[in-house]
């Protein structure tokens, strides 16, 4: 059979990788407030206003979103507490890229297959260079980030960086993703074909249920493990 997709684009957190959960985000805020010498309460509330230009990369690198946030609520943070706050978020950050199961299994039998692959994230600034680290990183073509492109998903302009990239046009592409940011609405908008993942009992590590409003609302292809993609890109039935 004929191969369906030339490509295949991945979300990266709940996606290849787990999504991070309430209690292990609160965690690294303590951590790097303590480090900062800024108020708990008052330093997570900053964070958590400025999601938007953290991931869209106004705050610029680690180290200036620390400054900057430490700043924003009273606190001017030494060097030293600088660096030991990024080290602590650095250190937990590194950990939450481990690759979730059946992650590197179905990346490389979509390489083996023939498809070029892609992934598109809404992050912030220290994912970018812990991504190279990684495992998954030699196995991925394209790997845009929202930080180091200043656009984030569900913008129609990073899914045309990534399939640019790619050299693949988004019709002969596969989307894959849990549902954040639109960022399923936002790929089938461009014309390529959208698979949910959506995996049993991971509700309870939701932050917030409206940003996951394409994974409540969803009626198209759906798995609930990344090793039913491959047999379901060849599906002549997959809906747009």
């Amino acid at each position: 059979m004929s191969m369906r997709h030339d490509a295949v684009i991945f979300d990266l957190f709940g996606t290849l990788v787990d999504t991070v959960t309430p209690l292990e985000y609160e965690a690294m805020l303590r951590a790097v407030a303590s480090a900062l010498g800024a108020d708990h309460d008052a330093f997570q509330a900053q964070w958590r206003a400025t999601i938007q230009e953290r991931e869209a990369g106004t705050l610029g690198n680690v180290d200036r979103v620390l400054t900057a946030t430490a700043e924003a609520v009273g606190t001017s943070p030494s060097y030293e507490g600088v660096t030991a706050a990024k080290e602590a978020w650095l250190a937990r950050a590194r950990s939450w890229l481990t690759p979730r199961y059946n992650a590197l299994q179905t990346i490389e039998g979509f390489r083996s297959a023939g498809y070029k692959v892609g992934l598109l994230s809404n992050c912030s600034g220290e994912v970018p260079p812990l991504w190279q680290e990684g495992p998954l990183a030699t196995l991925v073509d394209a790997p845009v980030f929202s930080s180091d492109v200043g656009m984030m998903k569900p913008d129609p302009q990073i899914y045309r960086l990534v399939c640019f990239q790619l050299e693949v046009a988004p019709e002969r592409c596969l989307f894959v993703g849990d549902g954040g940011a639109r960022e399923l609405t936002g790929a089938r908008k461009l014309g390529m074909e959208v698979v949910l993942l959506r995996v049993p009992g991971e509700e309870h590590t939701w932050f917030d249920a409206a940003y996951r409003q394409d994974a409540l609302e969803w009626e198209g292809a759906t798995v609930t493990d990344l090793s039913e993609l491959p047999e379901l890109s060849y599906n002549r039935d997959l809906g747009r």
